[in-house]
């Protein structure tokens, strides 16, 4: 056959395959590896199907579209060469200027497409090999999986918009907004490192063999998370005992301290005598891990506006910020061993001085000596689980008994001043104090002052139904042997306007 009959056959192969196609399903032939045809099943199984629609194909790639079941009709594109698929991706809306934005939303289509599959490997290779990130529910990495797949465990991601996030005209975040109102941030890092890493993925989907992957396409999905939404209730089972109210005169030593044109709001006035009538109490912790039949109910009910993401003996309790700074996610390791016992989750990681817990809250140390940042770091979780639990039952599985001195400075509309023999006895008192309210606990500012390490607490507790807060500004000191021995808080109360750190 001449080549002219051989270019005319081909330009009337390249027309045809160009038209619309129908019931286009590639086979296991049509991909260049096996982790891309797993990949494929996987998306699959997801959800399913009740269409599929007309497919586009071109010699550089297939369009795909498919109709479920749930979340309405996807549009998927498989890139090929030489007829071969080697990427898979959800074409997302055209709402962006795409020459300007053509690799991140590559990057967005191929991970959304990876998320929506029914097995999770698929997205968390994705995510460890590329330089991108996703937050979801408030949590990163693999509870930010986690939370997703408890919440979509049999359907489809619903996106419905997105939302840009634009920095010196880089586009570093992109909002996926879902039908529900959830949202989930897929955050850009150094795209330089893209195309290596790029080269580096498909290495790796080429070196992995069959039985390394999964082989299960059914819809039933295992080992998942067991997501709760927040649970709203009026009364707590686990009830502890309520604030008295104040006394119709203010105690005596208070007044002392106090000018004549002073005036105290109700609300200082009940917080002062609460705090100089249980400076003298010793406070226990009660044992109350044989006492609670379901550790799920008792979680929901102590943190009612928190959600609940279990998975294994990981629960996981997400909260929206406080003024975006100050966070309130709890991170526990529970078991039940003849009672139960509740820790703090010591997930962390170390990176440049940079500790990172539970995959997402980063604490900068790098003012600190490399094998300071080693031992402070494993303690960082318990630091933060112990103030965000100060006003529930919880307090009394995760408090430890302290021998740091502490200054505790209420300025109001007056100033008074108080000493405690014990940092854990004021998280008690301030604790039941607070105990209808939610508490944002972060730390920061890591510094070596005068041969001890120093460093900043800020706390918020906030009354969500008027949304009036108390605020804490917290000052640590470190002995030789990295335990508190100096702690100074400067409280702020009854705050009205929204609290921005600005540091």
């Amino acid at each position: 056959m001449s080549n002219k009959m051989n270019n005319i056959l081909i330009i009337v192969m390249l027309v045809c395959l160009s038209a619309t196609a129908f019931g286009f399903a590639p086979q296991r032939r049509d991909f260049a590896s096996e982790y891309q045809y797993r990949l494929y099943r996987s998306w699959l199984a997801k959800e399913s199907t009740e269409i599929d629609l007309p497919a586009k194909i071109t010699a550089e790639y297939v369009r795909r579209n498919i109709k479920f079941s749930k979340t309405g009709e996807a549009q998927v594109i498989y890139i090929w060469n030489n007829w071969k698929i080697i990427s898979q991706r959800e074409d997302l809306p055209a709402k962006l200027p795409f020459s300007n934005y053509e690799t991140e939303l590559i990057i967005a289509g191929e991970l959304l497409y990876r998320l929506n599959c029914r097995h999770r490997r698929f997205a968390e290779d994705y995510l460890d090999k590329l330089p991108v990130s996703i937050t979801y529910q408030g949590l990163r990495s693999s509870f930010a999986i986690d939370s997703l797949y408890a919440h979509y465990h049999d359907q489809r991601i619903p996106v419905e918009k997105l939302h840009p996030v634009i920095d010196n005209d880089r586009l570093v975040q992109l909002i996926l907004q879902m039908t529900n109102g959830d949202e989930l941030i897929i955050i850009f890092n150094e795209l330089n490192q893209y195309p290596t890493a790029r080269v580096q993925l498909k290495n790796y989907e080429n070196s992995i063999t069959a039985g390394e992957l999964p082989d299960d396409f059914s819809r039933h999905q295992e080992d998942i998370a067991t997501w709760y939404p927040p649970k709203k209730e009026q009364k707590k089972p686990y009830q502890i005992e309520p604030v008295p109210e104040p006394a119709d005169t203010i105690n005596s030593e208070i007044e002392t301290v106090i000018s004549a044109d002073t005036l105290l709001s109700d609300y200082e006035i009940k917080l002062l005598n609460w705090v100089k009538s249980n400076l003298e109490t010793a406070w226990g912790s009660e044992m109350m891990n044989n006492k609670i039949p379901s550790i799920t109910e008792f979680l929901q009910t102590e943190f009612s506006e928190h959600s609940l993401l279990i998975k294994g003996d990981k629960y996981i309790l997400s909260h929206t910020p406080f003024s975006g700074n100050l966070k309130s996610n709890l991170y526990l390791r529970i078991n039940n061993k003849e009672g139960w016992t509740i820790d703090a989750l010591n997930d962390i990681e170390i990176n440049n001085k940079r500790v990172t817990v539970a995959g997402f809250e980063e604490f900068d140390l790098s003012d600190l000596g490399n094998y300071d940042v080693e031992v402070i770091a494993p303690y960082i979780p318990q630091l933060l689980v112990t103030h965000r639990v100060m006003s529930s039952e919880l307090a009394g599985f995760i408090l430890e008994p302290d021998i740091a001195e502490t200054t505790l400075v209420i300025k109001g509309s007056s100033r008074h001043v108080y000493d405690l023999d014990s940092y854990r006895d004021l998280l008690f008192i301030l604790g039941k104090f607070w105990q209808d309210r939610t508490i944002y606990y972060n730390i920061a500012d890591f510094r070596l002052i005068d041969g001890y390490i120093e460093f900043k607490g800020y706390l918020a507790a906030e009354d969500s139904d008027t949304g009036q807060y108390d605020l804490a500004e917290i000052r640590y000191r470190l002995d030789d042997d990295y335990t508190i021995v100096l702690a100074m808080v400067v409280l702020f109360p009854d705050q009205v306007s929204q609290y921005k750190q600005g540091r």
